[in-house]
């Protein structure tokens, strides 16, 4: 189930322009009289009346303090005061006002959360994180992610693949020294995880691992976690370290942890320079 909370506006042009050009927020659905602007997997929609709905109050929520920050910056003629930390509720916040007077917060969670972020959200925002907080993932945590990665498809539903995760330190400093310093990002994190599929399962062991580990990525950020794909694991020395079949593909190991900050999106190529039809 999904859901759109409306609010009355007196003034829809002004409020368009405000949520859509000063907060910049995707315009989701103009339907004349009534706007509905899209922010993550959060659905805000205004309609014209005679008078404004000005009670309650809008938050924001974004994924690390830099994020509040940056959006206190162009915001700051509007804003109460600065941000700062809230204890009792474990954020880190401000307020500021929309023009017709709504209670607006921009705030970021200081602790784990369970998953709320929409799958376009995900696809845009992962990022490769080669710097973590020493924080160790709780075990619940990881196996939610885990029962994420049940989902990923394989071929002929084969459910080739499989995860190792790897807390022996000196373990993960042998493989290191094989891979050399491409594999130093698995050093970041207390742990990391390899990804691999049985070959006496699948012909596509290949594919069906490589894609269970991008499952994996994209599952661990649902948890605010980072990750870290790194490649050219597929070498026997590796498998005989993590007791994997010489048979078996390794696709990959990765970190996993609470990233140490964020990370800003980088300059991405448009769609019609990689899509082409034939």
């Amino acid at each position: 189930m999904n859901g759109i909370v409306f609010f009355k506006t007196a003034d829809l042009p002004i409020i368009k322009e405000f949520y859509g050009k000063v907060l910049e927020l995707p315009l989701w659905l103009d339907q004349g009289t009534c706007v509905i602007f899209k922010n993550g997997n959060m659905l805000l929609g205004f309609c014209q009346a005679d008078i404004a709905e000005t009670a309650g109050t809008i938050t924001f929520f974004m994924p690390t303090r830099r994020d509040v920050q940056e959006r206190y910056e162009t915001l700051k003629s509007l804003a109460a005061d600065a941000p700062k930390e809230n204890p009792k509720y474990s954020i880190y916040h401000f307020w500021a006002k929309d023009p017709e007077g709504r209670e607006l917060e921009f705030q970021t969670f200081e602790h784990a959360l369970e998953p709320h972020i929409s799958i376009d959200e995900g696809l845009m925002m992962r990022r490769s994180i080669r710097h973590y907080s020493p924080k160790e993932v709780p075990q619940e945590m990881l196996s939610k992610v885990f029962e994420l990665c049940r989902y990923s498809p394989t071929a002929r539903n084969q459910q080739s693949y499989y995860y190792v995760v790897i807390k022996q330190r000196e373990v993960l400093e042998k493989i290191v020294s094989l891979r050399g310093p491409a594999g130093d990002p698995i050093l970041a994190s207390p742990y990391a995880i390899a990804v691999a599929a049985r070959g006496e399962l699948s012909r596509r062991k290949v594919q069906d691992a490589c894609i269970a580990a991008y499952h994996l990525l994209l599952a661990a950020k649902a948890y605010g976690l980072g990750t870290c794909w790194v490649t050219d694991m597929d070498r026997d020395e590796v498998k005989d370290l993590l007791n994997i079949p010489h048979d078996d593909y390794l696709a990959c190991l990765t970190p996993i942890g609470f990233p140490a900050e964020g990370f800003p999106l980088p300059k991405r190529h448009e769609v019609d320079s990689f899509v082409r039809y034939v």
